[in-house]
């Protein structure tokens, strides 16, 4: 996982994306939950502390739950779901500039691509910056480097 982490701060340098690409989408998956787990992990952290302490034991019983259980769903739901729309836009990406490429392909290296738009977003999350300009600047980081990435591809061959 640490050299996935590492390859992904190096990207869109060729030998980098080539590493990550012949990593398997279980291990993919499992970079990202780890990813994201760790970046909202004071989140939880927060939430927790913030229990309210009139709670009813049933109610606090029920609130851990969902923090331990269901927000870890969401991530994962919000993974497949996230990186698979910044895939289907590198699709489109890929389609406009004629790169041989497939929508696997296009998935892992759009879920290594968001790497650095989210370490930078939950940064500047925490520095209270607004919403708004790190969704601008998570967008344009990561198109930059999906462009990048695609235009290291060979062109498709003319029918």
């Amino acid at each position: 996982m640490i050299d996935s982490l590492l390859n992904s701060f190096r990207l869109p340098k060729k030998e980098a994306m080539f590493r990550l690409n012949r990593k398997g989408i279980t291990h993919t998956i499992g970079y990202l939950f780890l990813l994201l787990a760790v970046l909202f992990l004071p989140d939880m952290i927060g939430t927790i502390i913030r229990l309210e302490s009139d709670l009813t034991e049933v109610s606090r019983g029920l609130y851990l739950a969902q923090v331990f259980v269901f927000y870890p769903l969401l991530i994962i739901f919000l993974i497949i779901v996230g990186v698979s729309i910044f895939a289907g836009a590198a699709m489109v990406m890929k389609n406009v500039m004629g790169r041989k490429l497939a929508y696997q392909q296009l998935w892992k290296m759009s879920a290594y691509a968001s790497t650095i738009p989210l370490i930078l977003s939950v940064l500047l999350k925490n520095l209270a910056v607004s919403d708004w300009i790190s969704a601008v600047l998570f967008i344009g980081i990561f198109t930059f480097l999906i462009f990048r990435m695609i235009r290291i591809y060979p062109k498709a061959p003319t029918k």
